[in-house]
Formats: structure tokens, C-alpha cells, sequence
């Protein structure tokens, strides 16, 4: 079984604007799954409109919560199992 590390590598978004609001960083935590939930491991991430129009800040500042929609078309069967376990569901919200 592999040891699952302490830090990660990510591209955090600061704020609405130009490319300057995209920080590469080697050093942000490795989250600690809560009971129900699973630790996933990503290898890549495509960037879309939606991750462009999020940055420059062009939807509605009226929509403050999670609006329920979307799915898991980004999900693709690029997969590897890390850690053996129970079997599990997973519920994209």
C-alpha cells in the first residue's frame, strides 16, 4: 500500500482576474477524508470556459451558493487503484 503524503502540488485561484490570480503551489495540505467520504488522487485536470469565466469573474455575483448542477462529464476512466478498501459509492454533489 502506498503512503499517502502530507503535501500536494495545486493551482489556487486568489481572486477574480487575469492569469496573475492563479498561484502554483507545492505545499498545500493533502486533505483528511471524513467518514464517508474517499481521498481521490489526480494526476491531471483539463481547464475549460467554465474555469476561465470563474476566474475573470464574468457569472452572476448574484449566485452565492452551489447551484446543484453539473456533473462528473469531467470524470473520465483515466483511473488507478491506490488503496484497497471497502467497496464504496460515490456521490458527486
Amino acid at each position: 500500500m502506498q503512503q499517502i503524503p502530507k503535501t500536494m502540488y495545486a493551482v489556487l485561484l486568489t481572486g477574480h482576474g487575469g492569469i496573475d490570480k492563479l498561484v502554483y503551489r507545492t505545499d498545500v495540505e493533502v486533505p483528511v477524508p471524513k467518514p464517508g467520504e474517499v481521498l481521490i488522487s489526480v494526476k491531471g485536470a483539463g481547464i475549460n470556459n467554465t474555469d476561465i469565466n470563474t476566474r475573470i469573474g464574468w457569472y452572476s455575483k448574484s449566485v452565492t451558493s452551489d447551484t446543484n448542477q453539473g456533473g462528473t462529464d469531467g470524470l473520465e476512466d483515466a483511473k488507478k487503484d491506490e488503496v484497497a478498501g471497502q467497496e464504496i459509492l460515490l456521490n458527486f454533489h
